[in-house]
């Protein structure tokens, strides 16, 4: 008697015979060649519409105005990992391992509570002391309307990153970059829209911002679905303190470096603010100076920044399967690669922008052409 063969026969086994968790599920994923290639080509893209997105906000904004988007943008990185405690920054180390155990449905829940109650609590505070917070980030209380739509829109930035570094710890990379393509052109056509149609100003770039990010949160939570249902049910639950006790030691040190790397970026137009003298709307004026100085070499690092994130689940991938010399390997080439390209980069930057500032930024911002250099440095 002829017996119909199995749909799982055609999946590879692992060496004792069992079928590789990820292939079971039937959770595609990408290798570390193809997801190489895909974000490269994407980035491209990507990277091309935030650059014009950046010339036209620094044609249209007159600086005070592109200094408190400067500003908005650089508190939304900072209060992003902040707000969640990074939780989602373990997904690249424990995804993997949780998946395998057959345990990743318990585990995406606690977290999706914890984010959940930790953005809503954020939100409440910065509300509250939306006047404090105008203070902070501004340098004058007066800007409550602004801090309001922050407030608002960093419940969207956070779902869309809690996506984005699911998906990446999922090792789908089309997904992610096609997200951050969407993230681009979606913030660039509602940034352009508000700024010519409603209000050249900071808040129409907050506003767009915000909504991008919910609009690719939204269209990830549809995948996430899919997602959903081909895991399988979890094997069994958690011992009290167990999942926290692993994540908890790990997330602080993903905390403490977003963190310590945030205020890398943002203390030197912290302290143009807050320390420079003269009123609030000069100091603003000199950071939306500034901000035309970091159009380019921001590109160079979000660049190197996407490549080792994309790295890092793969590396989990072989460390848990017991490929520690591969792991080594890796990221030893990976390390060289990238000092090697952004070397390069710098030097074609600074050959390049007499004619960047002076054509594509109409010679508008001289000052910030005086310290490009300097912001290559760091």
């Amino acid at each position: 008697m002829n017996a119909e063969p199995s749909s799982t026969a055609v999946l590879p086994a692992e060496p004792d015979g069992q079928i590789p968790p990820d292939k079971a599920a039937g959770l595609r994923t990408d290798t570390l060649v193809d997801s190489v290639v895909i974000l490269l080509a994407m980035t491209g893209v990507q990277r091309l519409v935030g650059f014009c997105r950046a010339v036209l906000f620094c044609r249209w904004l007159d600086p005070e105005q592109l200094g408190q988007w400067d500003m908005a943008f650089g508190f939304l990185m900072l209060a992003g990992p902040l707000a969640v405690l990074a939780l989602p920054g373990t997904f690249g180390r424990y995804v993997e391992r949780y998946r395998q155990q057959g345990l990743l449905r318990a585990f995406l829940r606690r977290i999706v509570a914890a984010c959940a109650a930790l953005t809503a609590l954020t939100v409440v505070v910065i509300y509250f002391g939306q006047r404090w917070f105008s203070e902070l980030i501004f340098g004058t209380p007066g800007q409550t309307e602004l801090v309001v739509l922050l407030a608002l829109s960093l419940t969207a930035v956070l779902a869309y990153n809690f996506m984005i570094e699911l998906f990446t710890a999922l090792r789908n990379i089309r997904l992610i970059s096609g997200m951050q393509m969407a993230n681009s052109l979606i913030f660039a056509t509602l940034g352009v829209s508000l700024l010519l149609g409603w209000r050249c100003a900071a808040s129409s770039v907050v506003i767009a911002y915000g909504g991008a990010c919910l609009a690719c949160a939204c269209g990830g939570s549809l995948w996430l679905r899919r997602i959903w249902k081909a895991l399988p049910e979890s094997a069994g639950g958690f011992a009290q303190g167990e999942l926290w006790s692993k994540l908890i030691p790990f997330a602080g040190w993903m905390l403490a470096v977003s963190v310590l790397t945030s205020l890398f970026e943002i203390v030197d137009r912290y302290m143009i603010v807050h320390y420079s003298g003269g009123s609030a709307a000069a100091a603003l004026a000199r950071v939306g100076d500034y901000h035309s100085s970091r159009v380019v070499p921001v590109l160079l690092v979000s660049i190197a920044a996407m490549l080792g994130t994309m790295i890092t689940p793969h590396l989990s991938h072989d460390w848990e399967a017991g490929r520690r010399d591969r792991v080594s390997a890796r990221l030893n080439l990976f390390l060289k690669l990238l000092a090697f390209a952004l070397i390069v980069g710098a030097v074609v930057v600074v050959f390049a922008a007499p004619l960047l500032f002076g054509v594509a930024f109409q010679g508008k911002f001289a000052g910030g052409l005086a310290v490009l250099p300097w912001t290559l440095t760091y």
